[in-house]
């Protein structure tokens, strides 16, 4: 995502992402700063919008670090693994992670800042780490990166994985214009969106198809492509329904202005999933760019996350107003939600979940954790991207986002409602975590559902170390219902201090965590610094 080694620049008052072209009357010029950066035909205006997968293309590694070593293949803390081998790693950052399991057979996906220096785009050892395991996260096998077989493109990180069933998964990512380590960059390169199929062939070994392309923003000379961003996958077995959310960043006014287009690729996925391909996903547009004719006020909507329903039918959350806030006049940021129905081109309802937030604006808008430089935290900002899963025992929409309503550091609410989003203005929000009076950062929640109803939470939480320490825990809830209370609980087995932990990937401790349930147990993956360097660690609770 961005570093913010001061507070944001409030001259930073124009759109985002920005493509060479003429200027108008009706697009007036936007000058480029400090933090512009550019390849191909493709300018980005302001980095820090960015995903830590998108900021590796356009910036590279941030910083130097030696080489990891350890004596251990997958060191872990009492039940803690990491699913990374360290002893494989060339470079020192192993964030942003992603989790899929079906029963015992779980599958792992990470940042790697390795494949800064693979030397080769089709390397294994590239920027989308992944790991298997077979015995349900006890043992790890660090397959080191997606395949891929086009030398001009290549995986830039941003993981995001799913189980179709027992034996495959999909893992999707950034898949884009070999920018380093010798790709043969050229104008055929695209920006695209792309997932692999793992197949489980036994034991804890996987075999990998080559990358499917499920969204396409264009070509790296084109400048009226986007860049796509932020992308998160979520699948349906009933109706084996695919569904992938990305942000859609372009500059080409009065059509764009880099503000930000939610989308979603949709599709049905055949009984054998390799025969999956670019035509099978159906694009729609979920929520349009605001401010694109560059003339209007910038409002930013990124952070999209999806889920799907037995029946087919898709939601999209994200927030809206991100980043923006701190300059366009309303410091607001909204959970928006919306429903795509099964077989719907467009959105049918979309709300604003955050409705009813105490110390909001009583339209929707919650202080927002962007406000605050956090501690550790080598982005700088945060962001309260809101998470989303659906409760089928329940049938219900459950959306689940952290922000700063009670205090600066913020905390982790949640609210469920119908799958026609009808009560919105009547639905609760639930206050997740239990230490209320902490006032300890909360951040960056995952939520997922088992086969019996509970609801399981997790996050980054310091209430241990206290409101004034980097020291970071992971925290889950698993509750029979969103307004029921229970005690929290604490993941990790340790703390990790981020201001003591070496990387040269920004986040250090990501974006996102990830969580997900199969039957009736939960498994959990963060970033973990225990090592002194980032790296992705796992753990499970449940039968």
């Amino acid at each position: 995502m961005r570093r913010l080694g001061l507070l944001v620049s409030l001259s930073v008052l124009g759109a985002m992402v920005a493509l060479p072209m003429a200027t108008s009357s009706a697009a007036p010029a936007h000058p480029l700063g400090k933090y512009t950066v550019k390849k191909g035909a493709i300018t980005i205006k302001d980095w820090r919008v960015l995903s830590s997968g998108g900021k590796a293309f356009f910036l590279g590694p941030q910083g130097t670090s030696p080489k990891v070593t350890s004596p251990l293949d997958h060191p872990s803390f009492g039940t803690n693994v990491d699913a990374n081998d360290p002893q494989k790693d060339l470079a020192a950052g192993q964030s942003e992670t992603a989790v899929a399991a079906s029963g015992n057979n779980v599958v792992a996906a990470w940042n790697d800042a390795s494949g800064f220096f693979s030397g080769s785009t089709t390397s294994r050892l590239n920027l989308s780490g992944v790991a298997f395991s077979g015995d349900g996260g006890t043992t790890w096998n660090d397959l080191l990166g997606l395949a891929n077989n086009n030398a001009k493109q290549g995986w830039f990180g941003d993981p995001t994985a799913v189980a179709i069933d027992g034996t495959h998964f999909l893992v999707g990512g950034l898949y884009l214009p070999a920018a380093f380590a010798g790709g043969q960059f050229s104008c055929h390169s695209h920006l695209q969106l792309a997932v692999d199929v793992l197949t489980v062939v036994g034991g804890n070994k996987v075999s990998m198809s080559h990358p499917i392309v499920a969204a396409d923003g264009g070509s790296i000379c084109d400048p009226t492509a986007a860049f796509l961003d932020k992308e998160w996958l979520s699948f349906d077995p009933t109706t084996r329904t695919l569904s992938l959310s990305y942000t859609a960043f372009a500059f080409n006014p009065p059509l764009h202005c880099g503000n930000g287009e939610i989308d979603l690729a949709r599709a049905t996925v055949p009984a054998d999933p390799k025969d999956l391909g670019k035509s099978s996903f159906q694009q729609i547009v979920v929520w349009p760019e605001e401010g694109a004719d560059c003339s209007s006020t910038p409002v930013e909507n990124e952070g999209a996350y999806s889920t799907v329903a037995p029946n087919g039918d898709t939601y999209v959350a994200w927030e809206r107003n991100w980043f923006t806030n701190l300059f366009n006049g309303d410091p607001f940021a909204y959970m928006k939600t919306a429903l795509i129905p099964a077989g719907s081109p467009s959105p049918t309802t979309i709300v604003t979940a955050s409705l009813g937030q105490p110390n909001g604006n009583g339209i929707g808008g919650v202080k927002s954790t962007d406000f605050v430089v956090i501690a550790g935290y080598n982005r700088g900002i945060g962001n309260d991207f809101p998470r989303i899963a659906y409760d089928a025992p329940a049938g219900k929409v459950l959306v689940e986002w952290n922000d700063a309503s009670r205090h600066a550091l913020g905390d982790i609410f949640m609210k469920s409602l119908a799958p026609d989003l009808s009560d919105n203005a009547t639905a609760p929000i639930n206050w997740v975590n239990d230490d209320h009076t902490s006032y300890a950062l909360h951040f960056l929640p995952a939520i997922s559902v088992r086969a019996g109803g509970a609801i399981c939470s997790s996050w980054y939480d310091r209430r241990l170390s206290g409101a004034d320490s980097a020291v970071t825990d992971v925290f889950r809830d698993c509750r029979g219902s969103p307004g029921t209370n229970t005690t929290d609980s604490r993941v990790t087995t340790g703390g990790s201090n981020w201001t003591n932990t070496s990387t040269i990937i920004i986040p250090n401790f990501g974006d996102y965590t990830d969580n997900t349930s199969t039957g009736s147990k939960t498994y959990y993956i963060w970033s973990d610094g225990r090592l002194g360097t980032p790296q992705p660690f796992a753990d499970h609770n449940g039968a």
